[in-house]
């Protein structure tokens, strides 16, 4: 039967519904209501009994799509299946498969990591907030492209192992020691909450190979007059720049301890500067006494940055200088691969043993760990004056070698 969509669309609800034939025992639809609707008659192939089969709405499925529709419904009717029951199943079909892949993807080991990754962090609080990144990048530059979007459950030691096994070909053997320890953490996570019967990860580290220690370079004693006078008088590193460098030689503090420093942090009437836990490596409040030389470079400091938060900021924007600033400072005094700021740690720790100075006090100073907390504490209050004297012993002792005196280290006898 010819019938064209304008008489479709321009159909009229009625006070009863009627139908619009378009043949093939296929029809219009048209509700009181002004819904159209195609349907199709049909003996249903079990029962034998007259049945209706409906194709969809009108005008969401058009005139022309309709000869396509009702050649399926029949080729099914011919098979012997009921097409409306058919379509059911299907839909069932399709819905068991998606939520089936939800939960797939909601254990894929992806998801499950970053679960880990969240519930350590934010929940458990165990990492400051750059660890916790550079964690994050670590999984999502070496391991979630090839098995993030795996089920937990089908990520075997083989597969683990082959990741493991790409960074270790690319020399990256620490980052194959990270990424291995992440990853066994984050099996301990699954297996904790039952999505994997146990920890696929576990075994790893013995075929993770051993890297050979690379220690931060550093200068010894008789470098350091040159040095220092290189970074007193270098003109293009700028003056906050040249200070940070000498407050963490003088101060034997870390690299992100001296860019993060906030004038809040210092007690100058009490010259100390109190280092907040959350910052410090080991997360253990830190307490540097400062020496004059210390207390001089923050003089001569607090005209330049003593409006901002920070001491040492970018110029002009108020936050903390690149964490490269310094080190591109002495790279350009030609100590490129002779010394990173890291190294002038060693150089200190260096010269206070060979002057003498007790082990703990000089550990203390450097905010090595203790592995007991109380200890640690006691340790930091009972050192305060050994600590303020053997730090103010070492910024005399590197201004007598900047000036180029004959110092003779003093050789205190340990107790």
């Amino acid at each position: 039967m010819a019938i064209s969509d304008i008489k479709l669309k321009t159909a009229k609800p009625k006070e009863q519904r009627y139908r619009i034939q378009v043949g093939g025992n296929t029809y219009l639809e048209v509700l009181p209501t002004g819904h159209k609707v195609w349907r199709m008659r049909f003996n249903d192939p079990r029962t034998k009994k007259p049945a209706i089969h409906t194709l969809g709405d009108y005008p969401d499925i058009p005139l022309a799509d309709i000869p396509d529709l009702t050649k399926t419904a029949k080729t099914l009717i011919r098979a012997g299946i009921n097409p409306t029951e058919h379509r059911r199943t299907e839909k069932e079909r399709l819905e068991r498969e998606r939520l089936a892949e939800l939960r797939a993807r909601a254990d894929s080991f992806e998801s499950v990591a970053r679960a880990w990754h969240k519930h350590r962090n934010e929940t458990m609080k165990k990492w400051k907030a750059n660890h916790a990144e550079k964690i994050l990048s670590m999984l999502e530059a070496d391991v979630f492209t090839p098995i993030g979007s795996l089920h937990i459950s089908e990520v075997t030691a083989p597969r683990l192992l082959e990741v493991v096994q790409a960074v270790i070909d690319r020399g990256a053997l620490e980052t194959a020691k990270k990424i291995n320890r992440y990853m066994n953490a984050i099996f301990r996570y699954a297996a904790t909450r039952k999505l994997v019967a146990h920890n696929a990860a576990d075994n790893l580290r013995d075929e993770i190979p051993t890297a050979k220690t690379k220690h931060n370079p550093h200068l010894v004693a008789d470098e350091l007059p040159a040095f220092i006078r290189a970074v007193v008088g270098d003109t293009s590193a700028g003056e906050v720049v040249k200070i940070a460098i000498l407050l963490t030689l003088y101060t034997l503090t870390r690299t992100n301890e001296i860019r993060f420093a906030k004038w809040a942090e210092f007690d100058l009437e009490a010259r100390l500067w109190t280092i907040p836990a959350d910052r410090m490596k080991m997360r253990q409040t830190h307490v540097v006494p400062l020496s004059d030389k210390a207390m001089d470079l923050l003089a001569r400091l607090k005209p330049f940055t003593g409006q901002y938060e920070y001491l040492f900021v970018t110029r002009g924007f108020g936050k903390p200088m690149s964490e490269n600033a310094m080190l591109y400072a002495i790279k350009r005094l030609g100590y490129q691969k002779k010394l990173t700021i890291h190294g002038l740690r060693g150089t200190g720790s260096t010269i206070l043993n060979e002057a003498g100075f007790r082990a703990e006090v000089i550990e203390t100073a450097l905010a090595h760990k203790e592995k007991n907390a109380i200890r640690c504490a006691y340790n930091h209050a009972q050192y305060m004056e050994e600590r303020r004297e053997m730090l103010q012993w070492y910024a005399d002792h590197l201004d007598a070698l900047a000036m180029g005196a004959q110092v003779i280290p003093i050789h205190r006898k340990r107790a």
